[in-house]
């Protein structure tokens, strides 16, 4: 859906808030990752700078599984220090990250389709293979109480070598670092909550509130319902059935124009391209009679392979290029978006298997008018 409909959208919703909108959306389309990070910080500073400076309150529309805590911890307070009043609108989904970011809103608009998220952070380390490895601090808890009330392992003689098994399996140092993310999720949280819950009884609740977020979970993808939301003590608005179809409008469009529900295969992009799917055509199969003299059989397949090299030698590939959309920040003001261009390149090998490779040419915030 092309922004001019977007926005169209957009306005629908200031007209009933009768306040600004902006919208945050990270890609969710398989194949095409994308992440609350600190880059949209800058594109934040350029909504906050359109919107009137008569307006004291703003609503945020947040798409998004997730990404780097101390971005949502940094949007929410420069939102905080411009406007007096944040609301956080959520269509479908705002996990990880994004519910971090959603905690600091005074009131949080959520769709009955939608989900919130725990907020443990996953800690991805490198195997020696190469094939990454992701975990949490909990797991590692979790791990150790097994041992301790399922196993019944408490001496110490035992203990020592299964605790020494697991750190050949995970680096002390990683286990360090994501004990440190745990806690430093648990801390933004309930700093995020602090800036709305100023009383003297809400306030000893935040910090519970952080922590049944970060580690009453049995999975970092377990979703969070609005009634869920509501049981955890979240400031979840009211359901107002009108402005959850303006809402659903608004992440409608956002999944067209950033194409959610298809996923991006490369190889099948680069058939869809009339010239890579002619470059990667099947060279005809040969056949050679079953009473063919060997030497004249050896022949003709000795000439099939001789053309194969040649036809290797001499061909020259065909680049079908690819325009993916990571995220968005936009409104009725401004907007912008991450886009990453590139070329894909992708040839059959002499045993006829189909190779390709990606290369992305251009990467990047930009601005959409």
């Amino acid at each position: 859906m092309i922004l001019a409909r977007r926005r169209e959208q957009y306005s629908a919703i200031e007209e009933y808030r009768h306040r600004p909108l902006i919208v945050y959306a990270t890609s969710t389309r398989p194949n095409v990752p994308a992440q609350m990070a600190g880059d949209a910080v800058r594109e934040f500073i350029d909504q906050i700078e359109a919107v009137a400076t008569a307006e004291k309150n703003v609503d945020v529309l947040v798409h998004s599984t997730g990404g780097d805590a101390l971005t949502a911890w940094k949007l929410m307070s420069i939102l905080r220090e411009r406007f007096d009043g944040v609301a956080v609108l959520v269509p479908f989904m705002a996990f990880s990250a994004a519910t971090l970011f959603a905690l600091g809103a005074d009131e949080i608009i959520m769709h009955p389709h939608a989900s919130l998220g725990p907020i443990d952070p996953q800690i991805v380390i490198p195997q020696p293979g190469g094939s990454p490895r992701q975990f949490a601090y909990e797991d590692v808890g979790a791990f150790l109480r097994f041992l301790q009330t399922d196993v019944k392992v408490t001496e110490q003689v035992h203990v020592s070598p299964v605790i020494e098994k697991l750190f050949s399996v995970v680096d002390p140092v990683h286990v360090g670092a994501a004990k440190r993310a745990s806690e430093l999720s648990s801390s933004v949280g309930e700093r995020l909550l602090l800036m709305h819950m100023s009383g003297s009884e809400e306030k000893g609740k935040a910090r519970q509130i952080a922590e049944n977020l970060n580690k009453s979970f049995f999975a970092h993808g377990d979703a969070v319902s609005r009634k869920r939301a509501i049981e955890l003590q979240l400031k979840i608005a009211n359901e107002d059935n009108e402005l959850s179809k303006l809402i659903w409008n608004v992440y409608l469009g956002l999944e067209s124009y950033m194409d959610f529900r298809r996923p991006f295969h490369p190889l099948q992009h680069y058939l869809a391209d009339p010239n890579g799917a002619v470059a990667l055509q099947p060279p005809a199969p040969v056949v050679i009679p079953p009473n063919a003299p060997p030497g004249v059989a050896q022949a003709v397949w000795n000439g099939v392979a001789n053309q194969a090299v040649q036809n290797l030698a001499g061909q020259t590939a065909v680049e079908v290029e690819y325009s993916l959309v990571n995220a968005v920040v936009e409104s009725v003001r401004v907007a912008s978006e991450y886009r990453t261009n590139g070329k894909l390149i992708a040839f059959r090998n002499m045993n006829g298997e189909v190779q390709i490779s990606a290369t992305d040419t251009q990467a990047g915030w930009q601005a959409v008018q």
